[in-house]
């Protein structure tokens, strides 16, 4: 039986993301150049996490995070083309230029715009919540030691110290899958509150009593440490104690 969030993501991240492809494809710049760029990020963000999701399935756990990243990467991208037009374009095209980065865009948008967002996943402001996101997934940039770390199924916990890992061609470890699952769920949770906050989608904001709903559910998950250290949330080798069950229902 799949949990609660895995249940309801599923349907308001595929709703988010359809909804999303129709407010950007009207985005209309005066800037040919900037036109396609947030549609083609929605696109980016759908095509990464569908191979994440099935890089997941298949026990390639490491390629499913680094996937993952670029979700968390695109995620910017479209949020600024929510916004006005006359915001959003100046920022696309120094951004297509080169000239800023998608630390550069975040501050900005932590100026502008996500103040007026509340709470991200507990009680944390939205800047706090998705700036850490943010510097979590960095290490997934490359092939970094984090990376490889995925790569390793958990076999046994020895001591608080030690433990037993394995390795192979495809090491699905159920913990990990588990893991990056809600992952998946949570990138899809925060474009959904993108869209919502962005006021672009009346059709998303019928949802909006869902969307809380599945914050919750993700919030309260088992597979989450009760805090806001994002780095800590994504270290590749994770044990719970004998015993503990870390399945949501």
């Amino acid at each position: 039986m799949k949990p609660k969030w895995l249940a309801l993501g599923e349907e308001i991240t595929e709703l988010a993301i359809r909804e999303c492809l129709a407010v950007t494809n009207n985005f209309n710049p005066s800037d040919l150049q900037v036109q396609p760029i947030p549609f083609m990020s929605v696109l980016h963000f759908n095509a990464c996490l569908s191979l994440s999701i099935n890089a997941n399935v298949k026990g390639w756990h490491s390629a499913a995070i680094c996937l993952l990243r670029q979700c968390v990467e695109a995620l910017s991208i479209i949020e600024i083309g929510l916004q006005d037009t006359k915001y959003a374009e100046p920022m696309l095209l120094d951004w297509s230029e080169g000239k800023k980065s998608h630390g550069e865009l975040r501050k900005s948008l932590s100026v502008d715009v996500w103040p007026s967002y509340g709470s991200g996943l507990w009680d944390e402001k939205w800047s706090e919540y998705f700036t850490n996101l943010a510097k979590a997934v960095q290490p997934y940039a490359h092939y970094s030691h984090e990376t490889q770390g995925w790569q390793w199924v958990n076999l046994q916990l020895l001591s608080e110290s030690s433990f037993i890992v394995g390795m192979g061609p495809s090491t699905y470890d159920p913990l990990k899958a588990s893991r990056l699952t809600l992952m998946h769920i949570l990138v899809g949770w925060t474009l959904t509150k993108i869209l919502l906050e962005s006021g672009k989608s009346e059709n998303i904001n019928k949802y909006r009593d869902l969307i809380e709903s599945l914050r919750d559910e993700v919030a309260k998950s088992k597979l989450l440490f009760k805090g806001k250290d994002w780095a800590t949330q994504f270290l590749p080798i994770v044990f719970f104690k004998n015993g503990y069950s870390f399945v949501d229902e």
